[in-house]
């Protein structure tokens, strides 16, 4: 057997499973922009090849149809890349979750949603004004929203594991609050349209946290 082919055919391979992911990353990315600029209903599978300079059909070979690609658009904008890592498993995530005292916890916590907001804004909104056109992006609002509030319920969980919640509050009623005040709309709101910084949103959002959920 001859080594030296068999290195290159694995390196060959290897070369062209990377270009692969990056024509993948770099579809999601303009379907991405597209749909936070001009919405899902009017953008078009061509715009979004033309954008990322593929064919057509690269992009349904390489991702899919619209509707996985607005999916896929706020996974990635979620997490920042396409790792498969969910986000309470990466590294910046476990270390807020070792955070011993609840309000630093709650504090860091809410810099991490401003942070993942400033991804996921434009286009959770995009997803929102799409769901009321679309039965499938209708059933995806369901799921994200089903998503956030598991996340909310997690949260609640770890800050009573550091601290007693605010007398008078259950849990469930906990994880309430945390589900509406996560919510991008308030980011989208606040900074996007009322100007407010990214650190001005993050201290007011630990501030509510915190008032909200302690003692």
């Amino acid at each position: 057997m001859d080594i030296t082919e068999s290195v290159k055919r694995v390196y060959r391979s290897r070369l062209r499973a990377d270009q692969a992911a990056a024509t993948r990353l770099a579809i999601i990315r303009a379907a991405s922009d597209l749909f936070a600029a001009r919405g899902y209903v009017t953008t078009s599978i061509d715009d979004i090849a033309a954008a990322a300079r593929v064919s057509r059909a690269t992009v349904f070979t390489s991702v899919g149809g619209k509707v996985a690609l607005l999916k896929l658009a706020y996974d990635v904008a979620l997490v920042g890349d396409d790792e498969p890592v969910p986000l309470p498993a990466r590294p910046r995530s476990r270390q807020i979750q070792a955070e011993p005292d609840a309000r630093r916890f709650l504090t860091q916590y809410a810099q991490l949603v401003a942070d993942i907001d400033a991804r996921v804004a434009s286009i959770y909104e995009a997803v929102r004004g799409a769901a009321s056109a679309d039965l499938d992006i209708a059933a995806m609002w369901r799921e994200i929203q089903a998503e956030r509030r598991v996340g909310a319920g997690n949260v609640v969980r770890m800050t009573e594991s550091k601290s007693p919640l605010r007398a008078g509050l259950s849990a469930e009623a906990a994880a309430d609050v945390v589900w509406v005040l996560i919510d991008p709309a308030w980011y989208w709101q606040l900074v996007a349209e009322r100007q407010w910084s990214l650190e001005q949103f993050a201290a007011w959002l630990g501030q509510t946290l915190i008032a909200q959920l302690l003692p």
